[in-house]
């Protein structure tokens, strides 16, 4: 029993951790559909279809660890609880990795598709990368390329042939944002694993348990606090 309580409590932390993950996913996902999208420099790399499924995976992975609690309570008896959990990780597991690959096959000619796409922004877009100063090593730019598709805006409305174009400030934020969102998909994937592991440990250990009560019980002995 000892050993069934020691997995239970890992279990139960790495739900924990599972279960604020997706609420994490959730509320990132939620305030970014919140915003505006005119004018976010995100929309250049993904797009709010991407956003609402990674909100939806989100919201999904919260419903089944109200599932993998259930059946941690009561691993002896709530087997079946468990095994849906199992087998619900795979299916956010599963949804996790297709997202990612769509997001990976999308960026796969992004580059090339910028000098497109500057023509099809709107201009709060391209000014907020024209303006745009957090990415290290690039300030001000005026246009896609040096003096071509100018938004006349600020200093770029009198001074624009004195600064370069926005072409390689435009594709460093884009290699650097989704760096950042594969880490986090990454990272997503790692505590979805984990916790299956520490899932099939839980119900190895239960049936264990279970086994042990069976022949207690054919000896006489009574089990009326299992769990």
């Amino acid at each position: 029993m000892s050993t069934l309580w020691k997995l239970q409590a890992y279990f139960f932390a790495f739900i924990t951790v599972y279960m604020l993950s997706a609420i994490a996913a959730m509320v990132m996902g939620m305030v970014w559909l919140g915003q505006s999208a005119d004018g976010a420099p995100r929309d250049a790399v993904i797009s709010r279809e991407i956003e609402k499924t990674g909100t939806f995976i989100g919201a999904l992975v919260a419903a089944t660890a109200i599932v993998g609690y259930v059946g941690g309570a009561a691993p002896v008896r709530r087997k079946r609880f468990l095994l849906a959990f199992a087998w619900l990780i795979v299916a956010a597991l599963f949804a996790e990795l297709l997202l990612g690959g769509v997001i990976w096959f999308k960026t796969l000619r992004m580059r090339s598709l910028f000098a497109s796409q500057w023509l099809t922004w709107s201009d709060e877009l391209k000014i907020a990368f024209q303006q745009m100063t957090t990415v290290k090593g690039y300030g001000q730019c005026c246009g896609y390329k040096y003096g071509e598709h100018v938004v006349r805006s600020g200093i770029c409305e009198v001074q624009a042939a004195m600064f370069p174009g926005c072409e390689e400030k435009v594709s460093t934020f884009a290699d650097l944002y989704l760096r950042k969102l594969y880490t986090s998909l990454f990272g997503f994937t790692i505590v979805n694993v984990v916790c299956f592991l520490s899932t099939v440990a839980l119900i190895q250990a239960r049936n264990d348990e279970e086994r042990y009560i069976r022949i207690g019980r054919k000896e006489g002995m009574m089990y009326k606090n299992a769990i």
